[in-house]
């Protein structure tokens, strides 16, 4: 691994590299499991030919989501190490590991929830079960959402509510910008949905930055 990954490596790229590693080795995984799924399960071909560019981000940012919640979840299976990434004077304890798999969970479920729709719009699946199937899960992901803020000590709390004041003036000022260049003539017109996927891409990076900036990562 020292030789993948030299100590002279600033933090931020090992980091990245990891990342793109995984994402190569998931999104082959994926491939996989979809080709044999296609030839045993032939009628459970999902009909994907109006996929537009906001189903493709979604599903990229599902990626990232689900990679950072698996990562999440395997450094709590080291107490030593999720210490050091949170910066504490020894090993963790119990409430470190409680907090860090209860994010790990949330950061999965977003990544289940996010390309959901657009998945179930490709399947013969009824419309009003598939909104009554994302809004359960929607609950369940709230639920642990406020479960986790609880958790976790003021600092991490500051930095969730600047994240979030933070997406929302970049997000409200973007949104702006392009319905003045919808009215304008200017740019095609977009969905509800085109603009929550990139309010969460927003969120996902302004998250990293103040994250970052403030030492936690």
């Amino acid at each position: 691994m020292s030789r993948l990954f030299p100590a002279s490596m600033p933090d931020w790229a090992r980091g990245l590299l990891k990342a793109a590693g995984a994402g190569a080795v998931c999104g082959a995984l994926g491939y996989l499991a979809g080709h044999v799924a296609a030839d045993y399960f032939p009628g459970l071909e999902p009909d994907f030919s109006g996929v537009r560019w906001a189903d493709i981000v979604a599903g990229l940012l599902a990626v990232i989501l689900l990679i950072a919640g698996a990562a999440t979840w395997a450094i709590t299976l080291n107490r030593a190490g999720l210490g050091r990434m949170l910066k504490l004077e020894g090993p963790a304890g119990d409430d470190e590991i409680r907090t860090a798999r209860i994010q790990a969970a949330v950061t999965g479920l977003s990544a289940v929830i996010l390309p959901l729709p657009m998945i179930l719009s490709g399947l013969a699946v009824a419309p009003w079960a598939g909104l009554a199937g994302v809004g359960f899960l929607l609950a369940v992901h709230t639920i642990l959402n406020l479960q986790l803020y609880r958790s976790v000590d003021e600092l991490f709390r500051r930095t969730v509510v600047e994240a979030g004041a933070v997406t929302f003036w970049l997000g409200q000022g973007l949104l702006f910008l392009w319905a003045a260049a919808e009215r304008l003539a200017v740019a095609p017109p977009i969905t509800a949905w085109d603009v929550y996927v990139v309010l969460m891409g927003v969120y996902l990076v302004v998250s990293m930055i103040v994250t970052m900036r403030r030492g936690l990562a």
